[in-house]
């Protein structure tokens, strides 16, 4: 148990600084307006789910919690924002994220039972 703790903390480690950089970078500002924030997270769910240890829910809990992190700290600050297009903008930016996480979710949980039904067919 101490070497899949060690291993997914670093996983997480590394990927929430990743993303926390990303944002603070403006990196998700340009993916924006070019439709990454759509496919960057997704592929993103898809890689920390790879390399994190242990049962599938703790995998997806690994792959998930720091994009959910990220997204509730924008949702509740964009709903602090006082224009309303900018409010608008604001929690477009922060669904298009979720969006894109569900879906990673979506396609690493069907390819997780597809291969659990191959495996044993």
């Amino acid at each position: 148990m101490g070497e899949i703790f060690k291993q997914n903390s670093i996983n997480l480690a590394i990927s929430t600084m990743t993303i926390l950089f990303g944002y603070y970078f403006d990196l998700g500002g340009a993916s924006f307006w070019f439709g990454g924030l759509l496919v960057i997270p997704a592929i993103a769910i898809w890689f920390q789910f790879k390399f994190a240890l242990g049962s599938f829910l703790l995998r997806l809990g690994i792959a998930v919690l720091p994009w959910l992190a990220l997204c509730l700290i924008g949702l509740l600050w964009a709903s602090k924002t006082e224009h309303d297009g900018q409010r608008a903008m604001n929690m477009f930016f922060f669904e298009m994220l979720l969006y894109s996480v569900v879906a990673g979710v979506v396609v690493v949980t069907a390819r997780f039972f597809f291969q659990k039904t191959k495996a044993r067919s």
